[in-house]
């Protein structure tokens, strides 16, 4: 949870007002304010619920399941050549 709180904090720091794309960034990413660091912050979110199913032996049953993830993407030029580093936390499994 403190990599989530984290992410989301580093995320307010990226940009004030509309996110614009610097020529320097990949596409996707957004240059941090004052500096060269290009940032890109991704996540998905999956829910299912099952209601009655075949399945189950039940036919009242219901069964509910959720997941997601949040990814953090940093990259910066430096003079020995590009350095990347990445946070994703979560999971989308069953």
């Amino acid at each position: 949870m403190k990599r989530l709180v984290l992410a989301l904090a580093l995320s307010g720091l990226a940009l004030t007002g509309q996110a614009q794309a610097a020529s320097s960034c990949p596409p996707g990413f957004a240059m941090l304010q004052a500096s060269d660091t290009c940032v890109r912050i991704s996540g998905r979110v999956r829910g299912e619920t099952l209601v009655g199913s075949s399945r189950l032996r039940a036919s009242d049953s219901f069964q509910t399941q959720a997941g997601g993830r949040i990814r953090l993407d940093v990259r910066k030029q430096t003079e020995y050549g590009p350095v990347r580093a990445v946070i994703s936390v979560g999971n989308l499994g069953r």
